[in-house]
């Protein structure tokens, strides 16, 4: 543990010097133990060069299981010397972009409140990224848009939205609230890269609808999707409290996806394989009802909790 610490401040530091000075230890030790580490794993974690040092590829990919270990025993420690009834220790949560906004302020705020000796890292990614990070153990819980059925991840259903066409004000303007797939046809699309939960979800709609899709660009991030939108450079399609604000201020004009609508599913993931600490748990507890809360009041717009989870 101590050569994973060592090396993990080297590694942020960038130089074996100003690790050592921030260690107080002296250089000759600290290179020392990250030599003996090199030899434990048999192989070249860092480059030395006149500058300090820089991460090979192997040290890349112990930097990051290094620091999942490293809370891992903190978190052991705290839990021990953490008084009955409170939960210490370190969770990762992980939220989707538009989710994200809507909830992980609330959750962070309720978190702190009810467990100040807890802390708790927030990853920002879409749902695909989600699932890998979850499978990897490097998140705790996550939110997931439409995700597949995977092995090694617990899926909970909670809530359903319906999914809308998104347009630049002033530009051929669809007549009325809604749109239908026959129409979707002839738009000129904005669309994640698969395998983007979306885009599947979107690509297996039109395929049993008979619509084909004219993407025109391939845009992964959901703020530069609407910036483009916004421009004039084509539709996209969205969870309806996504654009729901750039809706309401006139920056976009949106369309209800009808006959049929096309609903998409929001689950809370954990890895299914490893023991949840009870601070997980209370993380699920508190992302599931600050869900149904933000529902509940209007604040997700245009969705519908699951029924299993209206209380």
């Amino acid at each position: 543990m101590r050569g994973l610490r060592y090396f993990v401040e080297v590694a942020r530091a960038g130089s074996v010097s100003r690790a050592s000075t921030i260690l107080n230890i002296a250089q000759p030790a600290l290179s020392r133990q990250l030599m003996k580490l090199e030899e434990e794993l048999g192989v070249s974690l860092l480059v030395r060069h006149g500058r300090g040092v820089r991460l090979t590829r192997a040290g890349g990919s112990l930097l990051e299981h290094a620091n999942a270990v490293l809370r891992q025993v903190d978190q052991i420690s705290e839990l021990v010397r953490a008084p009955e009834q409170s939960f210490a220790g370190h969770v990762v949560l992980g939220v989707p972009p538009a989710a994200g906004l809507i909830v992980a302020p609330v959750v962070v705020e309720m978190l702190r409140e009810r467990w100040p000796h807890a802390s708790i890292h927030v990853r920002e990614g879409i749902s695909s990224s989600l699932e890998e990070w979850l499978l990897d153990r490097r998140l705790d819980l996550a939110i997931l848009y439409n995700p597949p059925p995977l092995d090694g991840i617990a899926l909970t259903p909670i809530l359903h939205e319906r999914m809308v066409a998104a347009g630049p004000m002033g530009k051929g303007e669809a007549s009325g609230r809604t749109i239908r797939w026959r129409d979707i046809s002839a738009l000129p699309l904005i669309l994640p890269s698969l395998p983007h939960s979306n885009r599947r979800m979107i690509e297996q709609a039109a395929l049993q609808r008979g619509a084909r899709l004219n993407v025109v660009f391939e845009v992964d991030s959901v703020s530069m999707t609407k910036a483009m939108v916004k421009r004039g450079l084509g539709w996209t399609i969205l969870a309806h409290a996504a654009v729901a604000a750039e809706a309401e201020r006139g920056e976009m004009q949106v369309r209800i996806i009808d006959r049929p609508p096309l609903i998409s599913t929001v689950s809370i993931g954990m890895p299914r394989e490893a023991q949840p600490t009870g601070l997980a748990h209370e993380l699920l507890d508190v992302v599931r009802g600050v869900i149904v809360e933000r529902v509940t009041a209007g604040a997700w717009f245009g969705a519908k909790v699951v029924d299993d989870y209206i209380r």
